[in-house]
């Protein structure tokens, strides 16, 4: 009995030091998570609540939701709201047609597939620094790409060089457009796995009942690719509405975002309690647009 009790206590203190050893290795990663992520998420929590500008020597006291107030009153913020609706819903739209139609093709059979396939990631793995200079490069006028095209095709008088980044109004749209020249292949990549898990003999079944290309697609396609859709749709609708990088370096200061109007409140005018609040609001309307979407995928696979 006391062998039994001695083999037992052995295994325990044996699982003990194995938990002991787990945890040793789990513990520096566990202190960089709360550096790194708990605590400021924590800190932006209670900043939103007080006001808090270290540089104006005011010091930091309580205000309520006052800073939550003045954001939504802020002109600035309604119209950068606005903006960034907008690049949402035209990116992401964009992107998922275009996204669709590539993963379309790319899963066809034809010569040098394997080839496409592989460039086709080449503006997604560009830097955002170097999507964004190409398109101000394309855009820019006398020598850009785009005029010189037009040029070319008699569309455009030889005289004629539009500024077009002249027009502050019109440069969410450009903006939109190297946004999914960059971020379609992810879409594509998305998508293409989806396809390629739906099984062929669906298809087959569909020619024999004499479907059409276009019936295969409504009826076969869209269907089974529902979970891929709503994980490309819920990825970068996240992604478009936090969109600050393509902004900064295609457009600077001529054209803002939620969070390229958080990120100056914050460490340009160091409005750290309005800056939180911008940035907690934010976080609010993803999280509500990321739970309808989820919602309705469970939807629509029950």
């Amino acid at each position: 009995m006391n062998k039994t009790f001695n083999s037992k206590k052995k295994a325990l203190n044996h699982d003990q030091k194995n938990v002991l050893l787990a945890l040793l290795f789990i513990l520096p990663t566990a202190y960089l998570l709360v550096k790194t992520f708990v605590f400021p998420v924590y800190q932006t929590v209670v900043w939103s609540f007080y006001h808090y500008n270290p540089m104006d020597g005011s010091g930091s006291y309580f205000v309520g939701f006052k800073n939550y107030l003045d954001v939504l009153k802020s002109a600035d913020f309604q119209i950068s709201m606005n903006r960034t609706l907008i690049f949402t819903l035209l990116s992401v739209v964009l992107e998922l047609f275009f996204g669709f139609v590539s993963a379309l093709l790319l899963n066809q059979t034809f010569k040098g597939r394997s080839f496409f396939r592989a460039i086709i990631i080449i503006p997604w793995a560009l830097l955002t620094l170097v999507n964004g200079l190409t398109w101000q490069w394309i855009l820019t006028p006398n020598y850009g790409g785009l005029t010189v095209i037009l040029h070319q095709l008699h569309l455009l008088a030889p005289d004629v060089n539009p500024v077009w980044l002249a027009d502050s109004s019109h440069l969410i749209y450009f903006v939109v457009l190297a946004d999914v020249w960059k971020m379609t292949p992810f879409i594509t990549i998305i998508l293409l796995a989806g396809l390629q898990s739906i099984s062929s003999d669906l298809y087959e079944a569909a020619m024999l009942d004499g479907a059409g290309f276009w019936k295969k697609i409504r009826s076969i396609t869209i269907p089974q690719l529902i979970p891929s859709l709503m994980m490309a749709l819920v990825l970068r609708t996240m992604g478009a509405f936090k969109v600050y990088d393509v902004l900064t370096v295609f457009t600077g200061d001529a054209t803002t975002s939620v969070s390229y109007l958080t990120f100056n409140n914050a460490f340009r005018y160091f409005f750290l309690g309005k800056a939180s609040a911008m940035a907690w609001m934010t976080s609010i309307v993803i999280l509500i647009l990321a739970i309808i979407y989820i919602r309705l995928l469970n939807k629509k696979e029950d």
